[in-house]
C-alpha cells in the first residue's frame, strides 16, 4: 500500500534543512506506528519518497511525500494523527492511497508556482522589472559549477510571472517587515527542467545586481503540478486548510 501525502512546511521550520526533517518524518511514523516498509540490503532504509526539494528558508503550503506500507490501513484521521507529531508548521493537509506503479514525485512534478514577497522596490517597480524580463527572448545567468563559472540561459524555466498573490494565497498570511513594510507580492511559475531556479538566481535574472536593495525575505511554494492525461493537475488536492503562521515577523519565519 502507498499513501500519498500533503503537507505544508511554515513558520520557524522553513529554516530546517530536507535532511533534517526527513528525520523528523521518519520518527512520526515510527510514533504514529504505521507498517512502514523497508528497503532491503545491509542499511535498510525506510521506504519514504520525497518530492521535489524545497529551499532552506522557503515556506510551502504544497509538499508531498509517499509512504510505502506492507500491508493496508485506515487512512481515517491520519492526517491529524501524523500533524501532532511534526513540529509546529509541518501539517498534514491530505492523505490519499495511490498505486504503487505511480510515478515518483520528483520525476511526475514539472512546474511550480511560488510566492515571492519583493522588498527594495514598489509595486510600479516590481511590475517594471517584470515586463522587461518577460520581454526577453534569452536570459543568461551565469553560475559557478565545480569550480568554473558559467552562463546558461533560463528564460524556458520561466513560463510567468504576474504581480499580485497566487490564487492560494489566502491560506497563508502575507509577512510584515520591519517598519511595517510590506513584501511587494508576486507570482512565478517556474519549470523544474532541466533544473530549477533557486530563489536567489530568480532574483539575479530581475536584476538584483543593478538594485542591490532587491531581496525577497518571502519565498513560498503554493503548488506543484504534474501532468495528468494531458492536462496540469496537483499531485493532492489539500482538504484540510492550513493555519496561518506561527509568528508574525519575517526575519522570525
Amino acid at each position: 500500500m502507498r499513501l500519498r501525502l500533503r503537507f505544508t512546511k511554515l513558520g520557524k521550520i522553513r529554516f530546517l534543512g530536507h535532511r533534517d526533517l526527513a528525520r523528523c518524518w521518519e520518527r512520526a511514523i515510527r510514533r504514529a506506528e504505521l507498517p512502514i516498509a523497508y528497503s532491503e540490503g545491509f542499511s535498510p532504509r525506510p521506504k519514504v519518497h520525497f518530492g521535489l526539494a524545497l529551499p532552506t528558508g522557503a515556506a510551502s503550503i504544497a509538499e508531498y511525500l509517499d509512504i510505502d506500507l506492507r500491508e493496508p490501513i485506515d487512512i481515517t484521521g491520519l492526517a491529524s494523527t501524523l500533524s501532532e507529531m511534526l513540529p509546529v508548521g509541518v501539517d498534514v493537509t491530505a492523505v490519499s492511497v495511490v498505486e504503487r506503479s505511480a510515478t515518483a514525485l520528483q520525476a511526475a512534478v514539472t512546474s511550480v508556482t511560488w510566492e515571492f514577497g519583493l522588498t527594495g522596490v514598489d509595486a510600479a517597480q516590481a511590475a517594471d522589472l517584470v515586463a522587461e524580463l518577460l520581454a526577453r527572448t534569452e536570459v543568461p545567468l551565469t553560475i559557478e559549477r565545480k569550480g568554473k563559472r558559467i552562463t546558461e540561459d533560463v528564460r524556458g524555466a520561466i513560463l510567468d510571472i504576474t504581480s499580485g498573490r497566487p490564487a492560494t494565497a489566502h491560506a497563508v498570511e502575507l509577512p510584515i517587515g520591519a517598519a511595517g513594510v510590506v513584501p511587494v507580492p508576486l507570482t512565478l511559475e517556474m519549470a523544474v527542467r532541466p533544473r530549477s531556479l533557486r530563489p536567489a538566481e530568480v532574483l539575479a535574472v530581475l536584476g538584483a545586481n543593478e538594485r542591490p536593495n532587491l531581496a525577497a525575505p518571502w519565498v513560498c511554494r503554493h503548488e506543484q503540478w504534474i501532468t495528468i492525461d494531458g492536462h496540469r493537475g496537483v499531485p493532492l488536492a489539500a482538504t484540510v486548510p492550513s493555519g496561518p503562521l506561527a509568528t508574525a515577523g519575517v526575519d522570525e519565519r
